[in-house]
């Protein structure tokens, strides 16, 4: 069945007020840093409060009481407040910055790892460029949401809460004044958030198009080469990155017409306190310092406010981003494992008993129907038949990349479903027909199979595969850098390489789903024996469109439509004059 979908309830909505509250749950962690920083924010809040104050005593020091001396010695007051100002915003911003790196690098590591838990049937759904897009750009847009909105955004609070509360106290009438653009900045931000929001996410979305469509080209850049269809490609690149600059344009617009509209009410408020205060001066109830230090601090206000306006904004573009995150987080596995698991040791046989499964992308189509088989310790089991008759399903199965719908797989007489994943895949050596090699040397990859094996190691298990005379034939050997996907290897030998990683690890089943489709003859004959030693004592599935690599197999199972059809050793089944005969026929093996 296919696996759930997060819920509403599971990820929340994607409002700004969400997307904080979100983010706050995962500073928990630092939040010792983190508190040490805000007691730091809070210092240079209420430092930075003190500047027009200082500044209007200078100011008074010289109109009102002709003092060149108080005149320095409020001076000497603001430079020591500077000072003071510049270390805890040192301290400050450090504490901030480092706690939202980490934080970053722990959400990605998380992401990362909880993609790497979820079942193929998850990514038969998603695109690889768009998983991407969300480990690189969404995690970005929530790193400057961390560093940006909402650290800006405690920052200009307190000091919106500050100066408020020294201008009431200079002169609660004119605070009043100031406070009347306050109710329309509000309204604005919410108009203009919401439509930033929407604009955001779209935006967002187009990037993560972009990236795919960048992804799947280079990816295939072989293909894209021999079908000259590099003109094709920088064209649909080009659309793709058009749309997403069309948008941006558009979501420029709408900040700068956001910001105006702020600055226009902010600066109107600023003219008010003038006008008012100018008044409030002629009638004697000011001082000249006092009405600079009250405008000082409405500029204050009204860059706090602005900014406050800016952070809402800024949440409001994240948002999408936080919610696509947070969607992944939520998504389970369609494979999940056991509430109670069974250990086994070394598990050496598999069963399977009347399974039907089909694929959660096509749930009407059947891959396997009353499939029922049972290998014991040492058996070689093979399965052949056409393209999509349902081999590789059985071997994907057997690993547990997807739980059957009907009947049980079993290892041991013990259901898959029972065992921890990682005990059960360890036990199985599966080389798949679309063979995937890292990008590093070669003694890398082999190691992938057993990290901790010597040179010894990995020289007997290349000779076991047939891939040592070419290892040794390349540049450095074993150190040999293969390069992204072992693009420097033919077909067959990245199946060779495949197959003595999968030897190195010493597994009691083994799985062998088109592992020598790409072996020459030559290389198919002469790594015969070297296979019968190494399997030996094995239990073996074998999966080949190429009969004569299941001459050996103890039993031979014919697959048709996720059924089997006939069942026996080779020699029986060629004489049976049935469908494997056939099969025989058309490659010259009778």
């Amino acid at each position: 069945m296919p696996p759930p979908r997060p819920t509403p309830d599971a990820t929340g909505g994607s409002a700004p007020g969400e997307s904080l509250r979100w983010l706050v749950g995962l500073a928990r962690p630092y939040r010792v840093p983190l508190t040490l920083a805000f007691v730091a924010m809070a210092v240079t809040g209420a430092v930075g409060l003190l500047i027009p104050q200082l500044a209007a005593r200078a100011v008074d020091a010289v109109l009102v009481e002709h003092s060149v001396d108080g005149l320095r010695r409020w001076i000497l007051g603001l430079i020591a407040l500077y000072v003071l100002v510049a270390l805890f915003d040192y301290l400050e911003t450090y504490l901030l910055r480092s706690s939202a790196d980490r934080l970053l690098r722990s959400l990605r590591a998380r992401l990362h790892g909880h993609l790497l838990a979820l079942s193929p049937s998850f990514f038969e759904r998603e695109r690889v460029g768009e998983l991407i897009s969300r480990l690189g750009n969404d995690i970005a847009s929530i790193g400057d949401v961390l560093t940006g909105s909402v650290v800006g955004g405690a920052q200009q609070a307190l000091t919106l809460v500050g100066a408020l509360a020294l201008m009431t106290w200079t002169h609660p009438a004119l605070t009043g004044v100031m406070l009347l653009a306050i109710p329309p900045i509000a309204i604005a931000a919410v108009i203009f958030g919401r439509r930033i929001e929407a604009l955001a996410k779209r935006r967002t979305e187009l990037v993560a198009a972009s990236t795919v469509t960048a992804e799947e080209a280079l990816a295939g850049i072989r293909t894209v080469q021999s079908f000259t269809r590099e003109a094709f490609e920088r064209q649909r690149y080009g659309r793709a990155i058009d749309a997403v600059l069309a948008l941006s344009l558009r979501l420029a617009r709408l900040w700068g017409a956001f910001h105006a509209v702020v600055s226009l009410l902010a600066f109107s408020a600023i003219t008010l306190v003038i006008w008012y205060g100018a008044g409030l001066l002629l009638a004697g109830e000011l001082t000249p310092g006092q009405l600079m230090g009250f405008v000082l601090y409405t500029f204050t206000a009204g860059a706090a406010v602005a900014s406050l306006t800016s952070v809402w904004g800024g949440l409001a573009s994240a948002a999408g981003a936080t919610q696509r995150v947070r969607q992944l987080l939520a998504t389970r596995s369609a494979v999940a494992e056991p509430a109670e698991a069974v250990r086994l040791a070394a598990p050496r046989a598999f069963a399977f008993e009347g399974v039907g499964f089909a694929y959660p992308s096509k749930p009407d189509q059947p891959a396997l129907e009353d499939f029922t088989v049972r290998a014991s310790p040492g058996d070689v089991i093979a399965l052949v038949g056409a393209s999509g008759a349902g081999k590789s399903t059985v071997a994907s199965l057997l690993v547990r990349f997807y739980d059957p719908q009907h009947g049980a797989v079993t290892v041991d007489d013990v259901d898959v479903r029972r065992l921890p994943l990682a005990d059960l895949r360890r036990a199985i050596g599966y080389v798949s027909q679309d063979v995937f090699l890292f990008g590093g040397t070669v003694a890398e990859t082999l190691r992938y199979g057993k990290p901790a094996a010597g040179p010894d190691e990995l020289r007997e298990a290349a000779r076991a595969a047939q891939a040592l005379e070419f290892i040794d034939r390349l540049p450095d050997g074993f150190d040999t850098v293969l390069g992204e996907r072992g693009v420097r290897l033919s077909a067959g030998e990245r199946q060779r390489i495949a197959i003595a990683r999968v030897l190195l690890s010493d597994p009691r089943i083994v799985i062998l789903d088109e592992a020598t489709s790409a072996l020459d003859a030559a290389s198919e004959q002469a790594g015969g024996r070297a296979f019968e030693r190494l399997l030996e004592g094995r239990t073996t599935l074998v999966i080949a469109h190429r009969l004569a690599t299941v001459r050996r197999a103890s039993r031979v199972l014919v697959l048709e439509r996720g059924r089997i059809i006939e069942e026996g050793v080779h020699d029986d089944l060629v004489r049976a004059g049935g469908a494997y005969q056939r099969l025989c026929s058309l490659q010259m093996l009778v």
